[in-house]
């Protein structure tokens, strides 16, 4: 964990397990202060005579100002240095504490890696902090957090979603004005707080557990809370369900529909059939979907549940494979709970596939009920049932409820009374491709613009990749089949197909092979990677190589591997063109003249050798054909020393080396 010096202002690594540290909250400024500036800072005093203070802090006191013994020129000075890092350390110094964390600038943001871990770790570092330091930038130190229309209840602070687990987590937790003095303590004004967040006070101070609170009601908390970005709507959720996962930004609303898969696998709850209206997923879009009665459904103990007399209803399961969530929860058929009520049903839906999916939660209302959610099943030709959310009219108008319901209650007499009806089945909530920012950005370099759809309504299983650029746009089909016998064996095929842009019309490539399959099974194990399949297209002069994969990501979710390798050359002769044929035509003259230079330089040598041999036969014994003479020069006749000029008989020059390669001038 990096944290800051509050004596020196430089970073230190400390663990967090071992180490007594302060921990900030804050409400983002548009310009907050990063890693990478502060470092800049950092380096112009860096060292001992330069850390700022030439003691520790004797009696620090929380309301005290009075700063220790300074050094001239120190950091604390310098203009550069955040005004919120600088209070922040003074606060967290006067208080007593060495180190202190604050997220704007101890994370490094350009690394991946960092940055996941930290969002993932969140949680344990701002419960393990001895103290967290609330600063409400818009809040007067003189107002009073108990009025109705109280500065401090108005704070933005409230609204945003990373401040909901800072404001959970932590069990001794400070609230400071836009002056940096205290306002107050989580304890003495949990009242105000209580009342502007809907967060129980036995959840804020830690005297009732989170796992005693539903899901439903957790989400609540956070359904009217902003992001700047849409992924951290699920993120900043990690820590309030005790979750980690990998985060990915670019995946968009994916975000949240992985942390409610994952949720299921842990909770092992049905929270996820609540608000939702007919055609839609099985999992929420979006945490706004439980901004309405949510924080009112409350978990039902499983001593209550077996006081409906069906151990049963406790048979809820939640198992992540590769092609989804497979699903076992007890159900109802919807036709048996209303036997004699006119129910309409979608003219495509049948009755027959209609049912009421029994939860293991009550709405605070109807206590001693359990819910049931209305639901629907519709046929797959792989034989898996894949269950969705919906919603039915009820003709007359009910006194009490909605004409369109989806949430009914089941009280212990109803559930008697179709005891016999109840069914456990086994669904699946089908798999998802989430393509990365890194493998996005890859394609981008390449000149593609890269876009993931799907699945929807009427391709459940079906998700569309297009990779486009101002020549052509290329289609990835991915469609995905679970045989359930025995083995679970999965298929993942993709069609591929490219279209070039004409003025005109579109024209279609042919691409070879037209599709690529996969296939895994769980005979062990899931595979946590699926092969690269090859698929090319013929251009005009050129070839394109279209690689496709699939890297398992988390539960129901893989990521598609995408490369596009260079263009290899076609050479075509009835395809060239005027510029091809001239880079011909120059290839043909320069390899005659390699051949030329190559013939002559042999000939040379054979009558160089030739009359030496003859010379030195008239000469001195001592002789040798291929030694020079004293002056450097070597024996040849001078009748072939006109060569030797760099003009050869052609009249080319062959200066410059002379040899194979040798430029034409």
């Amino acid at each position: 964990m990096r944290v800051l010096d509050t004596w020196t202002c430089q970073f230190v690594e400390v663990d967090p397990e071992k180490t007594r540290f302060a921990i900030l909250s804050h409400h983002w400024r548009e310009r907050e202060q990063t890693y990478d500036e502060l470092k800049i800072v950092q380096a112009r005093y860096e060292g001992p005579s330069r850390t700022g203070y030439t003691s520790r802090p004797s009696s620090p006191s929380f309301r005290s100002h009075s700063n220790p013994m300074r050094t001239d020129g120190t950091i604390w000075n310098d203009d550069e240095l955040s005004r919120k890092i600088r209070e922040a350390c003074r606060v967290a110094r006067e208080a007593g504490y060495r180190y202190l964390w604050i997220d704007s600038c101890c994370i490094d943001k350009t690394s991946s890696s960092e940055l996941s871990q930290s969002i993932n770790s969140r949680w344990q570092w701002y419960g393990r902090a001895q103290v967290c330091f609330a600063h409400l930038a818009d809040v007067p130190s003189n107002d009073d957090p108990h009025m109705a229309e109280s500065a401090f209840r108005e704070s933005p602070w409230f609204t945003r979603g990373w401040t909901l687990q800072e404001l959970i987590a932590p069990s001794n937790m400070t609230f400071l004005s836009d002056d940096w003095n205290a306002i107050g303590t989580k304890v003495t004004l949990i009242i105000p707080i209580e009342e502007v967040t809907g967060i129980p006070a036995e959840a804020l101070l830690h005297t009732k557990s989170l796992d005693d609170y539903s899901v439903a009601q957790r989400l609540s908390w956070a359904a009217t809370r902003e992001t700047t970005r849409v992924e951290d709507q699920a993120y900043s959720l990690l820590g309030i369900f005790d979750i980690n996962m990998p985060t990915l930004y670019g995946e968009g609303e994916r975000a949240f529909r992985r942390l409610q898969e994952e949720i299921s696998t842990a909770v092992g709850e049905e929270y996820s059939l609540k608000c939702y209206r007919y055609g839609g997923l099985l999992f929420a879009k979006s945490i706004g979907e439980f901004g309405t009665d949510s924080k009112d459904i409350a978990v039902v103990s499983p001593a209550i549940l077996r006081r409906f007399g069906r151990s049963d209803l406790l048979s809820t399961e939640y198992t992540p494979t590769p092609q989804g969530i497979r699903t076992r929860l007890p159900v109802l058929p919807l036709s048996r709970l209303f036997p004699q009520v006119e129910i309409t049903f979608p003219p495509d839906l049948p009755e027959s596939q209609w049912y009421v999916a029994i939860l293991g939660c009550e709405h605070k209302h109807r206590p001693g009920c359990l819910l049931g959610r209305v639901c629907y099943a519709p046929p797959s030709d792989a034989g898996i049932e894949v269950l969705r959310p919906g919603l039915v009219e009820i003709s007359p108008i009910p006194s009490r409820g909605d004409r369109w319901p989806n949430l009914f209650p089941l009280s212990p007499a109803t559930i008697d009374r179709c005891r016999d009806d109840i069914q456990i089945k086994t669904l699946h909530k089908t798999y998802n491709l989430v393509l990365p920012m890194a493998t996005r950005d890859a394609l981008r370099a390449q000149g593609y613009t890269a876009q993931l759809r799907g699945p929807d309504e009427g391709h459940p299983t079906t998700q569309w990749l297009t990779l486009s650029n101002d020549d052509h746009m290329i289609t990835v089909e991915y469609g995905h089949t679970l045989n359930n016998d025995g083995w679970q064996r999965l298929r993942i095929e993709a069609d591929v197909t490219m279209s070039r842009r004409a003025l005109d019309s579109a024209e279609q490539v042919e691409a070879h092979p037209s599709s690529v399959r996969w296939g895994d099974s769980r005979r062990f194990s899931w595979s946590s990677s699926l092969a690269t399949e090859e698929v090319s297209f013929t251009l005009a002069g050129k070839k394109l190589i279209l690689k496709l994969g699939l890297d398992w990501a988390a539960a129901s979710h893989y990521f598609p591997r995408v490369d596009i390798v260079e263009v290899v050359k076609i050479v075509e002769v009835e395809e060239a063109t005027p510029a091809v044929l001239l880079e011909w035509e120059a290839e043909e003259d320069r390899r005659y003249f390699r051949d030329q230079r190559r013939g002559k330089r042999a000939r040379r040598r054979a009558r160089a050798v030739e009359t030496s041999v003859i010379m030195a036969l008239g000469s001195d014994d001592n002789a040798h054909p291929d030694v020079p003479d004293s002056n450097g020069i070597s024996g040849q006749p001078e009748a072939h020393g006109r060569e030797t000029n760099g003009l050869g008989q052609d009249g080319v020059d062959y200066a410059d080396g002379g040899g194979e390669g040798a430029a034409l001038r």
